[in-house]
């Protein structure tokens, strides 16, 4: 919960529970210890991918119903911005990593030398072979020698990622490395005051690359 530029109330669970079972609770909570119900928002944020396919369905379910219900606006960001947010007023350059599967990551590349990222690349797929050689030649471009790795996929391929970057490589904390709602909430101020709002239903989840039963389909195989 974010109002102007004070945050009220943040719920953050990284441990086992699916969004259904504890989405809907936490909303509860925050609008409960706030004081507050849905009709006094002034409008809505959600993330809208890429990641968890089953997870961006839920989310953008749950908020168009709210925003429908309580006719107030809503905001659609992409997670990668949200997670490059985590990091401001820094020369290196920002590249959010989320566990795509199949031994690739979802990533796009931010500058965030003020207080809001500013996109250098779309959102992509790729493997972490394919996301160095990018991140290398995006920051000869952009003239930044430091490279900032956040996100559940950096992990799985630190040491890859390690060795390839060396003395370039930056990772943040923990408490940095994952999306948050506070910073969700400051990215969907922001648009607020631009009244730049979506569509409740319009909005679908960004994807990028197509899940398995598409990918199937696609190949005749259902």
């Amino acid at each position: 919960m974010v109002k102007d530029s004070t945050l009220l109330a943040e719920r953050f669970l990284n441990f086992k529970k699916t969004h259904s079972e504890t989405l809907m609770s936490m909303v509860d909570q925050v609008l409960g210890e706030c004081e507050i119900t849905v009709q006094d928002l002034t409008a809505i944020a959600v993330t809208i991918g890429p990641g968890s396919f089953t997870g961006l369905r839920i989310g953008l379910a749950a908020a168009k119903g709210l925003s429908l219900a309580a006719d107030r606006p809503l905001v659609g960001i992409s997670t990668l911005e949200v997670m490059a947010h985590n990091i401001v007023f820094s020369d290196s350059m920002i590249c959010p990593l989320l566990d795509a599967r199949k031994q690739e990551v979802y990533t796009a590349f931010f500058d965030v030398t003020g207080i809001y990222p500013q996109r250098l690349t779309e959102d992509m797929a790729c493997s972490p072979a394919e996301m160095i050689e990018r991140v290398l030649t995006q920051a000869e471009i952009s003239c930044q020698n430091k490279i900032t790795l956040l996100g559940d996929g950096y992990a799985p391929y630190a040491d890859f990622f390690k060795e390839r970057l060396q003395g370039r490589l930056l990772v943040p904390p923990a408490h940095l490395m994952l999306p948050r709602a506070a910073a969700l909430g400051s990215l969907a101020c922001l648009r607020a005051r631009q009244e730049d709002y979506n569509n409740a239903f319009y909005l679908r989840p960004v994807y990028v690359r197509l899940s398995e039963a598409e990918h199937r389909l696609g190949k005749g195989e259902l």
